[in-house]
């Protein structure tokens, strides 16, 4: 057996030895999560340069989604990234690909990387030589051209991205074709795993291409032979619809999103707009001419369009050796199919190369229109691969006709050797290694404090600081995302800070320059913490720039260690967020010196917190926010203690019975709270509750919405949804979360009347709303989210996720028949195997 395949194995060996080399020998693994220290709070920490930053999407933002597969979190529903997206119903449903299930669950996380490369490179060669075998190619020609097409430089680099989910089972679709036109059985489960793979790949276009090349593939053949296998053809689809009714519950969902996030509109014309330049054609004999991120010499090209002028979108490189051998396989006659395979090359260069005539009809194509034609350049190892092994074939036929089989044998292991050798050093040049250790994204000291925050609350970090979807990882919920959000959701971040969103990225980001942190939709988005690198101001000299005297000035006194000093402060104007207190430390003694601060009414504590003279140094003052214990008319008491410190503190005109505190008014929500080693982080005192009774309820468009800036999102509901009333509502209703998980939310209510119970929690198909175990009908508040009409006296109200709502019980019909049609295919498969023994038995005594 291993003699009858030696050249196939040899030439997988060869690259898996050549690329694995750094695992094998080295004790290195395939990861790029060092990018992770091009970002703050990681680029503060001692670390070695970064190998590949062009490796940015796959540790921050698909590591992110497979680190919560394992974990078994956000399955339903994913809270971490743009206030909540469809759990493996949004980008993250590329990761029930096998290529990426198999190796999260089998390995640990640090290796998860090396078995997605292997599988993908292993899978497509494995069906790749099916397939160029059932073309009678021969084995070891078969082999040379299953290495082109696994192996290509244009997929290797993108093996870590979801595209090539898709790409690895393009082999598979033209064996499950090629053998079904060849008369042989296809089994129909084999069909249908994989087809499931494929429609669990993630990405929609590069499915589409393998489509469209297996269906002209089909009809190529079909005209040839002059066949049409009806059978297999009902059997093949009727696998396919099993297939995608199963994946229905990850598609729908994702579907959906991909709906509502407008991007589609967006990339509408880019396949219509966006081609190589003539001189890219060089990049297939000279694949690193503009150079390579990982030697950090990449140069680009001017000529290239901005969307392309990248190693990996610029990478079309199938192998130096392929190409003659192409070249040669016009010449080998028995190769039936090479004329399809050259006019398939023909159509997609064209395509590539934004040639009109062709250009204009596969731009338009489903599937294809909303992509660069440029990336048809994934389609080439196809007939690079089966004119590789025509070529080849030629070669050793000839070799063999003049007598010298062992030369074939030699010019077939040399061949095989010389083009896996080239494509996996090309691979390997470009691929990060690191030790085990190093994958590791470590927990700073910002991301440790927010994960010992109480839950729910957001947090919006800003420029690069912890880059959208890294939040993934810790399980803190950024308002920012890296791929999957509405549209709706977009225009709400940008009327916050109209640079949030460029207009064609995927990334959300927040300039704190741009960002108004004043306005309502923050506080409605439920962001508690804003995070600023230490080495910015920016967010300092807002609050700074937005405080003014609460009390007037009159000197400074000193507070001893153990002396304390309190006054009321009375909220008679808006806005007024915090109070600041000017304080300046002189000296500290004992342990653990420290200035506690307390509000206080009739008595009671409202807030405490102590500050250490570090804290104190940072900003110079200390912020008090008086929201939400204080509002409008309302009086506090702010004590003032110290513990082993000697304060100076500014002083005010003197009040009767009060302590001369000079105190300023913060005027903007925003205020200081702690500065940690890797970064400033500021308290939003505007934060509104997850959950909360409407005192208000009014009606606007979208439209109206966005342009008043004067509502209390905090008080007031503003329904969105033109076809639902104006519901009653009660400012006297109690509302407290109780339970909270990702998916399930439980929330306690208490009202003596009717009110309408508001959330920050989005109005989706996925979500589901009931009282006492009753279901309520969602209303759609503050353009995207949701709100509930709840009846007078004490409920339960539960707001669940699930994905795919209704889609469930079919995927499991699908899962059962499928096993039913496994398990008799196996049952004729042994039956059969046993019918046939006996005259095998009989046939070798004879002889």
């Amino acid at each position: 057996m291993i003699r009858k395949h030696r050249i196939a194995l040899l030439a997988a060996a060869a690259y898996n030895f050549v690329f694995f080399f750094p695992t094998l020998f080295m004790g290195r693994v395939v990861s790029p999560n060092d990018v992770f220290y091009n970002f703050a709070p990681w680029a503060l920490l001692p670390h070695a340069a970064v190998q590949n930053s062009l490796f940015n999407d796959p540790p921050t933002a698909y590591f992110t989604l497979m680190s919560l597969l394992k974990s078994g979190g956000a399955f339903q529903w994913n809270p971490y990234v743009a206030c909540g997206i469809p759990g493996i119903g949004s980008s993250a449903a590329a990761v029930l690909s096998p290529f990426i299930l198999i190796p999260v669950f089998a390995l640990p996380l640090a290796w998860v990387y090396t078995g997605i490369v292997f599988l993908k490179l292993n899978v497509a060669f494995f069906f790749a030589y099916l397939w160029l075998r059932e073309e009678r190619l021969g084995k070891k020609s078969a082999a040379i051209g299953a290495i082109v097409v696994a192996g290509a430089g244009v997929y290797a680099v993108r093996w870590l991205w979801q595209i090539t989910n898709a790409t690895a089972l393009y082999p598979a679709l033209l064996w499950s074709v090629r053998r079904v036109f060849n008369g042989k059985p296809l089994s129909f489960a084999i069909t249908a795993i994989i087809a499931l793979a494929y429609a669990l790949a993630g990405f929609p276009s590069t499915m589409a291409y393998g489509a469209f090349v297996a269906i002209a593939y089909a009809v190529f053949l079909a005209a040839r032979e002059r066949v049409l296998p009806l059978r297999a053809a009902l059997a093949a689809t009727a696998a396919v619809v099993l297939a995608l009714l199963i994946a229905a519950p990850s598609l729908i969902p994702f579907a959906q999103l991909v709906r509502r996030s407008g991007y589609l509109g967006i990339r509408e014309n880019v396949s219509l707009t966006t081609f190589y330049p003539t001189s890219q054609l060089r990049s297939y004999i000279a694949p690193e001419r503009l150079g390579n991120n990982a030697l950090k010499n990449w140069r680009g090209d001017r000529a290239m369009p901005a969307a392309l002028n990248n190693f990996i979108e610029a990478t079309v490189y199938v192998g130096i050796v392929a190409l003659p051998l192409a070249l040669i396989a016009l010449a080998n006659r028995r190769a039936r199919s090479r004329w399809f395979w050259v006019a398939a090359a023909a159509v997609i260069l064209c395509a590539m190369f934004g040639f009109a005539p062709v250009a204009q009809v596969i731009g338009r194509l489903p599937g294809f229109k909303y992509s660069p034609l440029a990336r048809m350049a994934i389609l080439m190892p196809l007939p690079a691969g089966y004119l590789a092994a025509a070529g080849s074939a030629w070669l050793l036929r000839l070799a063999r006709g003049r007598g010298r089989a062992v030369a074939a044998s030699i010019v077939a292991a040399a061949l095989a050797l010389l083009v896996a050798g080239d494509l996996a050093l090309f691979a390997g040049r470009f691929y990060p290694y690191l030790a085990p250790a190093r994958t590791v994204v470590p927990e700073t000291a910002v991301i440790a404090f927010l994960r010992a925050q109480r839950p729910p609350f957001r947090i919006a970090p800003f420029f690069d600081y912890l880059w959208p979807n890294s939040a993934e990882l810790f399980r803190v919920e950024d308002v920012r995302s890296h791929f999957g959000s509405e549209a709706k959701y977009r225009r709400l971040l940008q009327r916050v800070d109209p640079t949030s969103w460029s207009g064609q990225s995927t990334v959300l980001q927040f300039n704190s320059l741009k960002f108004d942190f004043s306005d309502p939709i923050a506080g409605m988005l439920g962001i508690r913490y804003y995070i600023e690198h230490k080495n910015i101001d920016i967010i300092r000299w807002t609050i700074f720039s937005s405080t003014v005297p609460g009390v007037k000035e009159s000197g400074a006194f000193v507070l001893k260690p153990g002396a304390f000093v309190q006054r009321t402060v009375r909220v008679d104007a808006e806005p007024f967020f915090a109070i600041e207190l000017p304080v300046t430390v002189e000296a500290a003694t004992g342990d653990a010196p420290r200035l506690v601060v307390q509000l206080r009414r009739f008595g009671a504590v409202l807030y405490e917190r102590e500050f250490s003279p570090d804290d104190i140094a940072v900003m110079g003052k200390v912020y008090v926010p008086l929201r939400p214990y204080a509002r409008l008319g309302d009086s506090v008491v702010l004590r003032v203690q110290s513990a082993g410190i000697r304060a100076n503190l500014l002083q005010s005109v003197r009040s009767p019975g009060e302590d001369p505190i000079f105190y300023g008014r913060v005027k903007t929500p925003v205020i200081f709270d702690r500065e940690l080693p890797d970064g400033r982080v500021f308290l939003n005192t505007a934060e509104v509750p997850r959950f909360r009774a409407a005192r208000r309820v009014s009606r606007m468009s979208e439209e109206q919405f966005l342009a008043r800036r004067d509502i209390d999102l905090g008080d007031e509901a503003v329904i969105t949804d033109s076809s639902a009333t104006l519901p009653p509502t009660s400012g006297n209703a109690i509302v407290y979360l109780t339970e909270y998980a990702p998916a399930r939310q439980l929330v306690k209510t208490e009202s003596p009347a009717p009110f309408f119970l508001a959330s920050s929690e989005k109005l989706t198909p996925e979500l589901a709303i009931a009282i006492d175990g009753r279901e309520a009908k969602p209303i759609e508040i503050n353009s995207l989210f949701a709100g509930v009409n709840v009846p007078a006296g004490s409920h339960a109200v539960v707001f669940s996720r699930r994905i795919a709502r209704g889609w469930w019980w079919l995927s499991a019909v699908a899962l059962l028949v499928f096993g039913a049609i496994t398990a008799i295919e196996i049952a004729f498969a042994v039956r059969r195997g046993r019918r046939l023994s006996p005259q095998r038995h009989r046939g070798h005594g004879d002889n």
